[in-house]
């Protein structure tokens, strides 16, 4: 019987089972719906405990296990699939009796329900974790694709140091596209970083132009393996800051272009001593001053062996080897890359199947008129320094930098007379009231360019150049890239012994021809686009052929400065929207009544030509005219009786002028001048030449120059009977023991500062006066900077002091036990003497000269000069020559030595 009764229950009892279960999925559907809503609550309150001990961990920088992780993932998909059911049956009940679900769907969604039930109970089971997160496993270093780094070790060095320095915790590299600086980001996270003992984790990073927040911040959680799921970039940037702040990291940013948020990235800024730093590239210096770089690395183009060794590497030694004459052809070409490793290796690469010296020659020809037309040059070159230029904010900055290619390849272009063309092109507005205001607004857009890696510094501080392969990019923009070679008809510096044909100019917006051997222009072109004629540097350019502007209507810049042209051809008053006309250094003697016809000119340069005749009447009717620049060229203006010439009226009707430079030859039109408030107010540089009946002038307290506010330079020159230029400006302080205030700057003493009387005057040259000489009243002329005396036969000694003011001072001096020592030039800079046969000392025995800011001093032919009696702490060079300086007597050999070091032999 037992054996019957165990059988019995183990064959029926499952189907009894089974029909009890089924009976219950129907008829007890909601019993089974609200034990899976009870076991979901008790689920969810283990889920949130377990949630808040992981945020709790990962704020401490570690992370959730994948066993917690799997958990959580599970429990949220549970809960989504109980939130169904419940709805399901809710929606169910709601329904009319005659649309009451069947017997089958009841037990389906029954039986679904005590399912989802015992897997929440399951997972409410599995919950009591031993650990819910370990510390974040993450890839110390990943390895970049590199190439050779050629002729930077020393940069590599550099940088080396300022990541192992404690002061510096960001580095900015920055120079042009193409310069290498992701080849030298890759070498240095190669072989710099990699195991280093003292960094957790470097992280590369490719920033570029279009990057975005969350895609910065998954690259920096997928290498320190932080999870993101379901986090907003706040929260991403916290819990990245809580993990990189216990780390000793480097982060490499390459290719940045704006200035990014720390902050809201969660990058923690590496602070004083820190191992931690921040080492970013990009084309635009400006980019690491806005983001506080402590230590800036410019990356120049390579010198010449490093370029000549790429060079030869991508070309093949063995082209150079069997030909001396490709190997010849082949420098020109690496010369003309400028030293941009990305030239280079694109040129070299294109040039390696190249086998006759003629294929090079022509490689040359294309590289120097139409490089874009070199084989990769304009994918693997210009079209990367191209978003350089599409980059830069305005489109005046990228008219400036398109017109800064019309000069010859590695031209130092002077800031001033780019900036002039641009003014009158109409790519800087005059909307400032002041000529330097313009200018230094010209001079702003130009140092954005050198900021944007796109111009650099040229021979000096007042010039900028172009880089080789950057110039290249511009023609080829200029060109509608490359489709319309003559639009911008570019020839400059290239040795042109003619200009090409009329037909040429037809489509041209923009002409440059400067700096070649043309002779003659004979040829009437019609180019009715035309705007920009640069014929300037052309030394033998003597005749330009009448009508040559007959057909130019457009132009508005024609340059023909450095050439022998003794006249200008009839028709130029045809050029009915000229702005810029540049005639310096010029033959020319007389001016044609037609220029008073061009209603819009805005500049007229007439310095240093031979100019002698200038119709009435055509001066006053240029209306528009700003600039007028006629130094060094006509003077021979009528006042009253004084003169032969134009009405000195003719300028003072120049009711828009802001910038002269003049030549005066008579006291009455220098009176006139410093009268006329408008005139004075403009004028920048004045020469004084051949006033025989002037015979002393003062500086700079005279009522000749008190309006003369923006007065640069006074040159003054053959006035045969100027015996004194005395400075004075010497102001008594109150009480019986004044001293005046030379002494007291002397004796560091506090003057009254105001502002000072020409206070923008920085230079001064004394030429073929033979009765001149210095005479020192007091004060000083405060702004001075360069001082040149030439020719000056009867000058004795570089400053005379007056008898009264020597006897004035020298009283309270001995009262006081000081040493005589005045200040005439306390900002002089630069003191040039030359032919001063007479010459003896720079001042008497009774003083000595004090040039605190002095620099340079010259001195050439001054046979009678023994002794150099002076002060001037921060004197760097003397240049003279040899004969002269081994002829000069010292006190004692201490001072001989102090000056040796400065000595610099002529050139």
């Amino acid at each position: 019987m037992d054996f019957l009764g165990s059988f019995i229950d183990t064959v029926f009892r499952p189907l009894k089972d089974y029909f009890t279960r089924t009976y219950g999925y129907i008829m007890s559907s909601a019993d089974y719906l609200d034990a899976l809503v009870d076991e979901m609550s008790e689920l969810k309150s283990k889920r949130d405990d377990v949630q808040r001990m992981v945020d709790a961990a990962e704020r401490q920088g570690m992370e959730a296990t994948s066993q917690v992780t799997w958990w959580l993932q599970r429990v949220s998909s549970l809960e989504q699939s109980a939130d169904a059911l419940v709805e399901d049956f809710q929606e169910r009940m709601e329904l009319p009796p005659d649309h009451a679900p069947g017997i089958k769907e009841t037990y389906l969604l029954s039986k679904k329900a005590d399912e989802t039930r015992a897997e929440a109970a399951a997972l409410k089971e599995k919950a009591d974790f031993h650990k819910v997160a370990d510390e974040l496993v993450q890839l110390r270093f990943e390895e970049m694709p590199s190439a050779p780094v050629l002729g930077r070790d020393a940069l590599l060095e550099e940088l080396d140091a300022c990541v192992k320095d404690g002061d510096v915790g960001i580095v900015g590299i920055y120079g042009m596209a193409g310069v290498g600086k992701t080849a030298l980001l890759n070498k240095f996270n190669n072989e710099f970083l990699i195991n280093s003992p003292d960094i957790n984790v470097a992280i590369y990073i490719e920033v570029g132009k279009d990057y975005s927040l969350d895609d910065l911040q998954r690259i920096i959680g997928d290498r320190l393996g932080v999870s993101w799921e379901n986090r907003t970039p706040k929260e991403r940037a916290g819990v990245l800051y809580r993990v990189l702040i216990k780390m000793n990291f480097v982060l490499l940013l390459d290719d940045v272009w704006e200035p990014l948020n720390f902050r809201m990235l969660g990058i923690p800024v590496p602070k004083h001593n820190s191992k931690s730093k921040i080492i970013l590239t990009t084309r635009i210096e400006d980019v690491c001053d806005r983001m506080d770089v402590r230590h800036k690395l410019k990356i120049e183009c390579l010198p010449w062996e490093p370029t000549w060794e790429l060079f030869r590497e991508k070309v093949g030694d063995h082209l150079m080897s069997d030909s001396p004459e490709i190997r010849h052809q082949a420098q020109a070409l690496a010369t003309k890359c400028g030293g941009l490793p990305l030239a280079l290796i694109t040129v070299g690469r294109a040039m390696a199947s190249k086998r006759t010296a003629k294929e090079w020659k022509h490689a040359i020809t294309v590289l120097k008129i139409a490089p874009w037309q070199l084989l990769g040059m304009e994918f693997d070159v210009l079209e990367p320094l191209k978003k350089s230029y599409d980059s830069l904010p305005s489109d005046k900055l990228r008219l400036c930098l398109l017109y800064c290619s019309l000069f010859p390849e590695e031209f130092s272009i002077s800031k001033d007379w780019i900036i002039g063309y641009c003014i009158g092109e109409g790519f800087i507005d005059d909307l400032y009231t002041e000529m330097d205001e313009i200018y230094n607004k010209g001079h702003d857009l130009l140092g954005d360019l050198k900021i944007a890696s796109l111009l650099e510094k040229g021979e000096d501080d007042d010039h900028i150049k172009m880089h080789p392969m950057v110039r290249a990019m511009a023609l080829w923009i200029a060109s509608d890239f490359g489709t319309k070679e003559t639009k911008w008809l570019v020839r400059a510096g290239v040795g042109l012994k003619e200009a090409p044909g009329a037909e040429k100019w037809s489509d041209a917006e923009r002409i440059s021809f400067m700096r070649n051997n043309i002779l003659e222009l004979y040829e009437r072109p019609n180019c009715p686009l035309l705007k920009t004629l640069m014929l300037q540097g052309n030394p033998g350019l003597d005749k330009i052929c009448d009508g040559f502007f007959h057909f130019m209507p457009s132009l508005r810049v024609l340059d023909l400065s450095h050439t022998s042209i003794s006249e200008l051809p009839s028709g130029i008053s045809s050029l009915v929207q000229l702005q810029y006309l540049d005639l310096y250094n010029t033959n020319i003697r007389s001016l044609p009544r037609e220029l008073g016809s061009l209603a819009t000119l805005r500049f007229l340069l007439l310095s240093h030509m031979p100019l002698e005749m200038i119709p009435s009447d055509v001066i006053c009717r240029l209306t528009m005219l700003q600039v007028l620049y006629m130094d060094l060229s006509y003077g021979d203006w009528k006042v009253g009786a004084s003169g032969n010439g134009v009405e000195f009226q003719e300028l003072e009707n120049l009711r828009r002028l802001k910038a002269l430079d003049i030549t005066i030859q008579s006291p009455e039109a220098l009176e006139q001048l410093s009268r006329s408030y408008r005139l004075a107010g403009s004028t920048r540089n004045i020469l004084i030449k051949t006033c025989s009946s002037m015979t002393k002038i003062e500086l700079p307290t005279s009522n000749l120059w008190k309006n003369m506010t923006n007065l640069k330079r006074v040159w003054i020159a053959s006035c045969s009977n100027l015996a004194e230029v005395i400075i004075d400006d010497s102001k008594e302080t109150v009480g019986s023991n004044a001293l005046p205030r030379a002494i007291l700057q002397a004796r560091a003493e506090p003057v009254d500062e105001e502002q000072p009387i020409l206070p923008t005057l920085h230079d001064i040259i004394l030429q073929g006066l033979h009765k001149v000489k210095i005479i020192y009243k007091g004060g000083c002329i405060q702004n001075l900077s360069s001082l040149f005396i030439w020719y000056c036969h009867g000058m004795e000694e570089l400053v005379t002091v007056s008898e009264e003011q020597d006897a004035a001072a020298s009283g309270e001096e001995q009262a006081l036990g000081a040493f005589r020592v005045i200040t005439p030039f306390p900002n002089l800079r630069e003191l040039y003497l030359h032919g001063l046969a007479k010459f003896r000392r720079l001042s008497s025995d009774t003083c000595t000269l004090h040039f605190p800011s002095l620099e340079s001093l010259k001195i050439v032919e001054c046979p009678n000069l023994k002794k150099l009696k002076l002060s001037a702490g921060g004197l760097n060079a003397i240049q003279c020559s040899r004969e002269w300086w081994n002829g000069l007597e010292w006190d004692d050999e201490e001072v001989r030595a102090s000056y040796e070091d400065l000595f610099r032999p002529l050139r």
